[in-house]
């Protein structure tokens, strides 16, 4: 009996010892990544100086770690090679249904509660009189046929998904209506503003943010000729192995931030931000996931 009630002890003990471990090891560092829908030394500066502000906030080393890709972002979230990330709307609901509840939405920009697409066209096509300006989007139904058309990523929410839903819900379907159709490889809503710019591609839709923080010279030869409804979009998603407590603090330090403060302006100034962070729930986003179980799956993979 005392050789079973000793094991029993033991058992017990080494029990309290692996949890406290992987407490100890979940509060002695914490491990982030983005999605890459921007210039990558952009996006390389801004997370190095946001890894350097969350360690001095949390007190814990804070690391950036890089994603090849949309997908990328996601599955090193669920699959604990990160503990937090900022996804778009769709990579958001991704992450949530991968998850299956171990992740948590936990902030977003005050913009992205009404975030925009822009369809910008090549200047020399509003030049010769072939596009203008457009209230909506049957505006080009007739002409697309004639055009090329970029989208982003597949997997970005501005960039392919909300845009590809108000074309599908005009009329457009734009793998028929124009006369190519495609998508950028890489360099995120960048590299669309380049390619509609440079006459590489004729039209094309991204995120609004990136257009109105382009230098004056490529948004002169990329004009917006239409801009979509409003949708919800980008957020911090964290998994809950961090625990309740670090969830909590890391939070707070996000949706903290104050522009009146110049160390925290240059981080929110960083990611765009209008005013703050905010808190957020999940439930926002089941308008992004109702539009995406919408399309054929084909058009998102």
């Amino acid at each position: 009996m005392r050789i079973i009630r000793g094991i029993s002890l033991a058992l017990s003990l080494l029990t309290l010892s692996l949890a406290s471990c992987t407490s100890e090891a979940a509060s002695t560092k914490l491990r982030f990544s983005v999605i890459p829908d921007f210039k990558k030394s952009d996006l390389q500066k801004n997370a190095d100086a946001l890894a350097a502000y969350l360690t001095g906030e949390l007190g814990v080393p804070i690391e950036y770690l890089p994603s090849n890709d949309y997908a990328g972002a996601v599955q090193n979230l669920v699959a604990n090679k990160v503990d937090f990330v900022w996804l778009g709307g769709k990579t958001t609901v991704d992450a949530l249904d991968a998850g299956e509840g171990d992740v948590e939405v936990i902030a977003t920009r005050d913009l992205d509660m009404e975030f925009k697409t822009y369809f910008i066209a090549n200047r020399a096509l509003i030049d010769n009189g072939t596009l203008k300006p457009m209230d909506d989007l049957d505006a080009l139904k007739g002409k697309a046929g004639d055009l090329t058309f970029t989208f982003g990523s597949k997997d970005s929410t501005s960039g392919h998904l909300m845009p590809r839903f108000f074309m599908v819900e005009a009329d457009i379907d734009p793998d028929e209506a124009f006369k190519n159709a495609g998508y950028q490889a890489s360099g995120g809503h960048s590299a669309t503003l380049s390619a509609v710019a440079s006459g590489a591609t004729d039209v094309g839709a991204l995120n609004f943010l990136v257009w109105d923080n382009a230098d004056d010279e490529i948004k002169q030869n990329a004009p917006i000729i239409y801009t979509t409804p409003t949708y919800v979009d980008y957020a911090w998603c964290a998994h809950n192995r961090i625990g309740d407590e670090m969830m909590k603090k890391l939070t707070d330090v996000l949706t903290g931030m104050d522009m009146a403060n110049p160390k925290d302006k240059a981080i929110l100034d960083a990611w765009s931000v209008k005013a703050r962070f905010v808190p957020a729930q999940a439930s926002k986003w089941d308008s992004i996931r109702k539009v995406r179980d919408s399309l054929p799956k084909g058009f998102l993979q």
